[in-house]
């Protein structure tokens, strides 16, 4: 296995020196064309339910409610009067009937689909044969116009359950083909809005929803991805530059990972068909460690070239790195891999794709960057040696730096327990002081959730009338609402008296109230409810939906929990938002599990599968498992905790710092007096890693910090792992079983 390793790793390297110009041709027309699919096939889905896979049970049963009833998640503008006084709820009524008139020419521009926040009196006279008692109802069949004569009824407007803020419902257009899926929508609702506000100062206008908790948390979070991926990239190609004394190595190297970079676009392209909000983070992914290949592959070119030819240089090069690289790449890409056995779609796309471009951004560096640097290095002279190109042989073991580091990594293992501990909460990890966060909050605290409930799908009247009775017995439901809010049950009493009613009416409607009234007599019950509140209440196929609001802040994972259970009494097939939250958490935390453990065990596979042989095998899981353990301990001391942003830093830096031991056991391995330059090509790419990923602790969105910091920490914990444990380890050992040689001698 060893002697066909190095006959393949000898073939490739005669290839590149021979024939690097085919090599790069080959490599520049695979980036056009992955160019070309992702420009051309690769679709964007921004659709948040895309992230979970329709397979599930819940899923099923949430895409069943909306093909009943229709998209009901839509953007909420919430007028707060300030205070409960009378003077108060008129101007706030001024307010959202003039957000209403102002929003009309966005129906007409198809920006939106639907708008409503009143029901007028002419709706409720259509309602009224319906919504009466039946003691009135009879009455209104023995003498309409007597018992119309002289009603006035005023508009009434959208509230909450405590009656003081007022709702305006708007559907956007939503177009999930790109990423703002309502971006010029929200653009120009949030026009309308800041123009009504200035004109009514006495009342506080604010937008919240599921749509505009997405984009705006999508809008922070894509400009802190792309400025974090640019910034990063800038910074380690500057120190790549600084710490290799040169522009044309960095250089090489990063136009070798920008062509895998387009290779992995293609093959997302054929192989996934499309991105989404979760898969999209991969660029970030490569940009963190797919340079990383590129890193081993120019230091020790760099370093051989002191003392070879260009061409002898480059084939020792490929000899000594490309085992390690491919090696490290696997497990790396591995890790990725085993996302696709989780329950959770957006991450078995991620896992896929990323896992695909390391594996990806590993050849390039092995293929594409040496053809480069056959080319670009035309000098046939040797190099003159640096200072930090001399031997380097391990250092005799210190036993109080020996005892005084490992007290330091045990301390911060003894803390790991404390840093398992998950938090669930979504709205937690958006941007700070986000204004639809803030109006989320404020609508929570005065009685319920703008965003938040769960729904049953009735059959019939009787169907719905015990689910809202049983929901009476869970205090964990704070009330329902469905079409019951308005009408009264129907009986055969009843019918016949609407009947009645419209015989009665039918001969002389003098006025538009009793013509409105024999209108409705008559309707189906979803033609008869007013537009502000049909397609919440009834489906065009005569469905009824019963919705039930929490008591309880259900973004926390806890009170989620029991509102769900609460929910599930009433209905065991009840669905909805919270459902598909709760089963989702539950998955990515079961993905969690899954991935990291089993990504132990393939890290140690695939390392046994490169050594051959127990001890380096289990020095290098050894390694990584220290340095990961380590974060865990660190992550409560800097204020953060696993959440949904970052929990898969975990799986990941097991891949990636694997790679770091890989290496300094290959070079142990082969020549321990020179470990100087394997020992700063580690730490530079562990140093990049952290750059890459590090660089979102300057984000907005607190997700992203949490995951920055996450792989921030993890990568120096790794590097720690295998530059300053490992080593010291490594010399330890040697020390001792020379000891033990020279005794026997």
């Amino acid at each position: 296995m060893l002697i066909g390793r190095k006959r393949i790793v000898a073939l490739l390297a005669r290839v590149v020196i021979q024939r690097p110009l085919l090599v790069l041709a080959i490599a520049a027309v695979f980036a056009a064309v992955g160019t070309w699919l992702g420009a051309t096939k690769l679709s964007l889905n921004a659709d948040t339910n895309a992230l979970i896979g329709d397979e599930r049970p819940f899923m099923q049963k949430y895409r069943e409610l909306l093909a009943e009833f229709g998209d009901l998640e839509g953007i909420v503008v919430v007028v707060d009067p300030m205070d409960a006084s009378g003077a108060s709820r008129k101007k706030a009524e001024l307010a959202i009937e003039a957000l209403g008139q102002a929003l009309q020419p966005l129906l007409e521009q198809h920006l939106i689909e639907r708008i409503h926040w009143k029901i007028t009196p002419l709706e409720q006279w259509t309602i009224a044969a319906r919504a009466t008692e039946t003691p009135m109802l009879a009455a209104l069949v023995q003498s309409p116009a007597l018992c119309t004569q002289g009603v006035t009824l005023e508009t009434k407007y959208l509230s909450n359950p405590g009656g003081r803020l007022l709702f305006l419902e708007i559907m956007p257009k939503k177009d999930f083909s790109r990423f703002e899926a309502i971006e010029d929508a929200l653009g120009a609702i949030r026009v309308v809005v800041a123009t009504v506000a200035k004109q009514h100062p006495s009342v506080e206008i604010g937008l919240t929803g599921k749509p505009v908790l997405q984009a705006d948390e999508l809008a922070t979070s894509n400009q802190d991805m792309m400025r974090a991926s640019l910034g990063a990239l800038v910074i380690i190609t500057a120190l790549f530059i600084l710490v290799f004394r040169g522009v044309r190595l960095p250089f090489f190297a990063v136009l070798a990972f920008l062509c895998a970079s387009a290779w992995t676009i293609g093959a997302a392209a054929l192989l996934v068909g499309q991105l989404t909000l979760l898969s999209s983070v991969f660029m970030l992914v490569l940009v963190g460690a797919g340079l990383d290949y590129g890193v081993h592959v120019v230091s020790r070119y760099q370093e051989l070239r002191r003392s070879l030819l260009r061409d002898d240089a480059i084939t020792q090069t490929l000899q000594s790195i490309a085992p390690g690289t491919i090696t490290g790449a696997l497990t790396s890409a591995t890790v990725f891999y085993l996302a696709i056995l989780t329950d959770f779609a957006g991450l078995r796309e991620l896992g896929f794709i990323a896992g695909t471009g390391l594996l990806l951004c590993a050849i390039a560096m092995l293929t594409v960057l040496p053809a480069l640097l056959v080319i670009g290095d035309a000098n046939p002279a040797l190099h003159p040696p640096r200072d930090s190109d001399l031997p380097s042989a391990l250092a005799k073991p210190n036993m109080v730096r020996v005892l005084g580091w490992s007290a330091f990594a045990i301390a911060c293992i003894a803390l790991a327990p404390f840093g398992l501990r998950f938090d669930s909460n979504l709205l937690a990890l958006q941007a700070e002081h986000l204004a639809s966060v803030e109006w989320e909050h404020r609508v929570f605290a005065d009685s319920s959730s703008a965003s938040w409930f769960a729904a049953s799908t009735a059959k019939s009247e009787a169907e719905a009338l015990a689910f809202i009775e049983r929901a009476k017995g869970e205090p964990l439901i704070l009330c329902t609402r469905s079409a019951f809010d308005i009408i009264k049950p129907e009986t055969a009493e009843r019918a016949a008296l609407r009947s009645a009613l419209g015989t009665a009416i039918h001969a002389n409607p003098t006025t538009d109230s009793l013509a409105a009234l024999v209108r409705g007599a008559s309707l189906p019950l979803r033609d008869a409810l007013p537009l502000a509140v049909r397609d919440n209440m009834v489906s065009p196929r005569g469905a009824l939906l019963v919705a039930y609001v929490p008591r309880e802040d259900a973004w926390n994972a806890e009170p989620l929990e029991r509102f769900v259970d609460a929910v599930r009494r009433v209905d065991p097939d009840a669905t909805g938002v919270p459902m598909t939250q709760l089963e989702s958490i539950r998955d990515m935390k079961s993905a969690f599990i899954t991935v990291s453990l089993l990504s132990v065990f393939a890290i140690t596979l695939l390392a046994w599968l490169d050594f051959r042989r127990l001890t380096p095998t289990l020095l290098a899981t050894a390694s990584v498992l220290v340095g990961v353990l380590m974060l865990l301990g660190l992550l409560p001391l800097c204020g953060s905790s696993l959440n949904l942003a970052n929990f898969f830093a975990i799986p990941m830096l097991l891949g990636l710092g694997i790679d770091s031991a890989i290496h300094v056991l290959h070079r142990w391995q082969s020549d321990h007096t020179r470990m100087r330059p394997t020992m700063r090509a580690v730490a530079f790419t562990a140093i990049t890693t952290a750059i890459g990923f590090g660089a979102l602790i300057f984000a907005q969105h607190r997700g992203l910090q949490s995951l920055g910091l996450a792989m921030l920490l993890g990568s120096l914990t790794c590097l720690f792992a295998s530059n300053v444990l490992l080593p010291m380890f490594l010399a330890l050992f040697h020390t001792r079983s020379t000891t033990q040689m020279s005794s026997v001698k």
